[in-house]
């Protein structure tokens, strides 16, 4: 079982203070810290975790390797509420809930599609051109933006910073660039 007993930050290090319990019969309660050095975003809930994985290919890391876009549409819709349903359908099967649907909405969705013209989003390449295909295949016009350049990659031969995310549970995670681990001795305990 892993707890995540406690947190705290200092500058622009992160530091997650973990209680393991192996279940064998020697050793079998550990201590660890984990600082998640220049974290850039994270959502934390203490207590018991699911699992310990650290991803260098999650939907939580598209903000951050992925070109950003614009989307503006124009043109009526028949109904508002059905298109706004269907972008959040779209929304889900990509992201599910990791990401909120409004976090690169641009305000209040309902009223902009009922207002027949506007930019409707701004964010990650892949969310932002499914956003666009669904008002496309709803015969709403689109356009979007070129892309302006991700600062990481995740690609080793790029030479750029590379990104990860560390994931407790579902609602609780931290996205850095590094992170360093280490188990705790009694005396620091």
């Amino acid at each position: 079982m892993l707890d995540l007993a406690g947190v705290r930050i200092e500058g622009d290090i992160l530091t997650l203070s973990l209680n393991l319990n192996t279940g064998g019969d020697s050793d079998t309660h550990q201590s660890w810290e984990v600082e998640s050095i220049g974290f850039l975003e994270h959502e934390i809930s203490l207590g018991q975790c699911e699992g310990f994985d650290l991803e260098h290919d999650h939907v939580l890391l598209w903000p951050y390797i992925y070109p950003e876009v614009s989307v503006s549409f124009y043109g009526e819709a028949h109904d508002h509420l059905s298109v706004v349903g269907a972008l959040f359908q779209r929304h889900l099967e990509l992201v599910s809930t990791w990401i909120p649907f409004t976090r690169f909405m641009n305000g209040n969705t309902v009223a902009m599609i009922r207002g027949r013209y506007g930019m409707l989003a701004d964010g990650p390449t892949p969310l932002v051109e499914a956003y666009a295909q669904v008002l496309e295949g709803l015969d709403i016009g689109v356009r979007v933006t070129e892309p302006r350049p991700a600062y990481y990659t995740n690609n080793e031969f790029s030479g750029l910073p590379e990104i990860a995310v560390l994931v407790l549970k579902k609602g609780c995670y931290v996205v850095a660039p590094k992170f360093n681990a280490r188990r705790l001795r009694e005396e620091e305990i």
